[in-house]
């Protein structure tokens, strides 16, 4: 009688954990570990943005993932990731997209296969209403078949 009572525990726990997240992800053959918003410094450096994220209007929005991989290497060694972006505003409109962002520069060689810390930047203005946007990054390997989505929220004011 103990198992089925320890199994309701650990669904409940594990639904009241997931059910708080601002995020959501899919993957195939790609995982990504973890994510964070970033604001750049005055050097140019990334620092988290704890959460929840909020950002004001006029700043370059960041979203960082962490540990994503594993990419499949080409004939000469190189691995080559893409990534694209979507950002929806409070009403759920698209106000920006991209694709293949990295283009030549995701021609790399990633040491053990895994991108460290890829990232995907939005800019931004005083213009912009005031709430909560959804930012949406797909990375894909450009050699294999491998590819995740991340989708993750933070707030203008």
């Amino acid at each position: 009688m103990k198992h089925p009572f320890c199994l309701v525990v650990l669904f409940l726990t594990g639904f009241f954990l997931t059910s708080s997240c601002t995020s959501t992800s899919t993957s195939k053959l790609i995982s990504i570990e973890d994510y964070t918003f970033a604001r750049a410094d005055e050097s140019g450096n990334l620092n988290p943005v704890a959460s929840p994220s909020t950002f004001q209007k006029g700043e370059k929005v960041h979203l960082v993932l962490l540990h994503v991989g594993p990419f499949k290497k080409d004939s000469t060694g190189l691995n080559w990731f893409d990534m694209d972006i979507h950002v929806s505003g409070p009403d759920g409109t698209e106000i920006n997209s991209g694709e293949s962002l990295l283009g030549e520069s995701g021609h790399i060689d990633l040491p053990e296969n895994y991108a460290k810390s890829p990232f995907a930047s939005f800019q931004t203005d005083e213009s912009m209403q005031s709430g909560k946007y959804k930012f949406t990054v797909t990375i894909y390997d450009r050699i294999g078949k491998g590819k995740a989505t991340l989708s993750a929220f933070f707030n203008l004011e």
